[in-house]
């Protein structure tokens, strides 16, 4: 395009817009809009790479002609607005390279611009890694070598995601600088087709009306408090996502940690769970930390995703009983299948809701989840999850129980790129009136409520019978109290007869100590008396001889001595006689004398 045709009115028009728009961006935006073409680039050569890159929008160089201003004072203005731009020093400013900002300073600048600054904006810069990470001061200062290597969407992702270069820049040029212009026909064809990596995270936060200026300052000061579930985060940080190299870098889980952090005190009637990361984990890839926390309350409050997470809510388990429904009426073979082999729905499914599919799917196809989440609303999800199931139905009717639900489960996930469009074809496709998913919402209803009135008649039985048993409890602890009495006193009599005991075998081994050494001592006291009595009866037995020896001798002369009694008993009677004898003399004598 010939420079000369560019009016001096219109430079001046183009040195304003793009002033304002600086200006705007420097007071009430936390981070840079989109990047400015490189200033070694001239806009002739972006112009000329535009043309290269984008022939389908051949149709439309007519319109932007009159925009393109090659001419070194243009350049100049944008080598100044580039230099100025740096040297503010906000909070929250992204590196040059970022091709994602907040909505507030996209639409700033683009309201103000012509489509053509975006699009050259855009393609001018295919060098820059679209999925370059935004940062804060804070982080860039600790992390900018870690966010050099740590890009927050894995190469394999970044391989298989639809090319930019099919996008019709022209059209979401337009959703972006005129976002209630665009009919809702319109913005849905073009995002079931997906949406520009580079242009996602500003799409999402339109889709979600999700900028908020005072959002973002609690935010700031949520991260400034404590929560009771930060070891939990914590804890759960290293368990989601542990593919993706963004996430698990030390910046990667600074963020998450913040996001869900803030979100806890935010909405502490949900608190914290841990498929509230794996839903910050796709929002953090493309937008920073405090537009990530708005989206999130977007989600959860405007989208309803918080009805899964508050405490005695039955919101899963109606959603549940509407996708059993809505597979036995669409998939009818798998429903049967699935009945047969014992599997539930809340065995494998319920993380699809409440993770928006983010706790194990692919980026690219969570991507793609969130595009349709968050232009069509929660009940996309059922039509998402049956387009699943769909796609995966003959290797689920080859598959048995334990393999059946591992594959449901984990290898389910596993989608490559023409899967992932098919699915989002069979989706657009899948018509679910919304009046379908009341009834089955008001069945499910009434279903709980019948199930409530048996459960309360069945409360009222129970209640009567608890009363009874009470009754017959503190009957039972009163008898309890009187055995335990019973029981301390045999216990007491037990330990004193278990001492008594003791005492009497302490004395029994006492007794069998002292008759063994009795049994020793007598064993020994044998030996030595028969020793004894040996000796002993030697002795006597040569005493005994010697007296033998002496009776005999002693009888030797008793016969002698006996002899001797003998003879002098003789001569005793010889003698009595002779005295008889001179008895009877005498007395003749005596007779004879006068």
């Amino acid at each position: 395009m010939n420079g000369s045709s560019i009016t001096t009115e219109h430079r001046e028009e183009k040195r304003h817009l793009r002033e304002r728009s600086h200006t705007i961006t420097r007071h009430t935006i936390p981070s840079t809009g989109l990047a400015e073409p490189p200033n070694n680039v001239e806009e002739g050569d972006s112009a000329k790479h535009f043309a290269d890159t984008t022939d389908d929008l051949a149709t439309i160089n007519d319109q932007i002609q009159g925009l393109m201003v090659p001419s070194e004072e243009v350049l100049e203005d944008e080598e100044d607005y580039s230099d100025d731009e740096s040297a503010v020093p906000t909070t929250g400013q992204a590196s040059p390279k970022s091709l994602l900002s907040t909505t507030s300073s996209m639409v700033s600048y683009v309201s103000s611009a012509s489509a053509y600054d975006i699009l050259l904006s855009r393609l001018g810069n295919s060098q820059v890694d679209p999925f370059a990470r935004p940062e804060t001061v804070d982080q860039r200062t600790n992390d900018e070598e870690d966010d050099h290597h740590s890009p927050r969407v894995s190469h394999e992702v970044k391989e298989d995601v639809k090319d930019d270069e099919d996008a019709d820049w022209e059209f979401w040029a337009k959703v972006i600088s005129d976002f209630k212009s665009v009919t809702a026909k319109e913005l849905s064809s073009c995002i079931r087709r997906g949406i520009p990596n580079s242009l996602r995270g500003t799409i999402w936060q339109l889709l979600a009306k999700s900028k908020d200026g005072k959002l973002e300052q609690t935010y700031m000061q949520l991260l400034k408090q404590e929560s009771v579930y930060e070891k939990a985060i914590t804890r759960d940080l290293s368990r989601i996502l542990p593919h993706n190299q963004y996430v698990q870098s030390t910046s990667g889980k600074d963020s998450l940690f913040n996001v869900a952090k803030a979100y806890s005190l935010y909405d502490q009637a949900v608190g914290y769970c841990q498929d509230i990361l794996c839903i910050i984990g796709p929002l953090l890839l493309n937008m920073p930390e405090e537009e990530t926390f708005c989206v999130l309350v977007q989600i959860m409050h405007r989208y309803g995703l918080r009805d899964y997470f508050i405490p005695q809510s039955n919101f899963l388990s109606q959603r549940l009983y509407q996708f059993s429904v809505l597979v036995s009426e669409n998939l009818p073979h798998i429903s049967r299948y699935l009945e047969f082999q014992g599997i539930q729905d809340n065995m494998y499914a319920a993380r699809w809701f409440t993770s928006l599919f983010a706790c194990k799917f692919p980026f690219e196809f969570v991507f793609r989840v969130y595009d349709l989440f968050l232009s069509e609303g929660q009940d996309v999800l059922l039509r998402v999850a049956l387009a699943v199931l769909n796609q995966n139905q003959a290797t689920i009717l080859a598959l048995e129980h334990d393999n059946l639900l591992r594959f449901l489960k984990n290898d389910l996930v596993d989608i490559s790129e023409a899967a992932v469009d098919n699915i989002i074809h069979y989706t657009a496709e899948l018509c679910i009136p919304p009046r379908r998913l009341e009834r089955l919402a008001k069945q499910y209803q009434a279903d709980a409520a019948r199930s409530s009135s048996s459960d309360a008649n069945a409360i009222e039985s129970l209640r009567r019978q608890n009363k009874t048993l009470s009754e017959t409890v503190r009957e039972l602890q009163r008898n309890l109290n009187s055995l335990n009495r019973e029981h301390d006193t045999i216990a007491k009599e037990l330990i004193e007869s278990k001492m008594e005991i003791a005492r009497v075998h302490d004395e029994n081994d006492a007794l069998r100590q002292q008759s063994f050494d009795l049994k020793r001592a007598l064993e020994a006291l044998h030996v030595e008396v028969e020793s004894r009595i040996k000796t002993e009866m030697s002795a006597l037995s040569t005493k005994n001889a010697a007296l033998m020896d002496r009776n005999v001798e002693l009888e030797e002369q008793l016969a002698s001595m006996e002899k001797t009694v003998i003879d002098m008993k003789l001569q005793f009677l010889e003698s009595e006689n002779e005295r008889d004898s001179l008895d009877r003399r005498l007395n003749d004598l005596k007779r004879l004398m006068p």
